[in-house]
């Protein structure tokens, strides 16, 4: 069964709500859209991106769509923790949100680009 984020365990909610990031990862979001525009047309979550994500601790599975700024429950902003950690991620990738607490695992199970 898939969830919204209304779903989602207290912990990863609060990584979406989350939007406060530090000048690294700010670069690091700049970095990647950098490079998400190079590739355009690679499998990479990109803005607008439907993801579905396995959290490793409930095995839930939660789908978020990334955005620049969070307006809906299902959606997480890049430049949150967890946004930041997911853009430009692929199918497969195992993302450790900071802030979550330690050992925090969400497992990328797929990418819809954009539509």
């Amino acid at each position: 069964m898939v969830f919204a984020m209304v779903g989602a365990g207290p912990r990863l909610r609060g990584a979406a709500d989350s939007w406060m990031i530090g000048p690294h990862e700010l670069a690091s979001v700049i970095g990647k859209l950098e490079l998400l525009a190079r590739e355009a047309g690679c499998e990479r979550a990109g803005l607008g991106s439907v993801l579905e994500l396995l959290d490793l601790q409930t095995q839930e599975l939660v789908r978020l769509r990334l955005t620049e700024r969070r307006l809906r429950r299902d959606e997480v902003s890049i430049f949150s923790p967890l946004g930041a950690r997911l853009l430009a991620a692929r199918a497969g990738d195992v993302v450790s949100p900071r802030g979550v607490g330690r050992g925090y695992r969400l497992l990328l199970v797929a990418v819809a680009p954009a539509q």
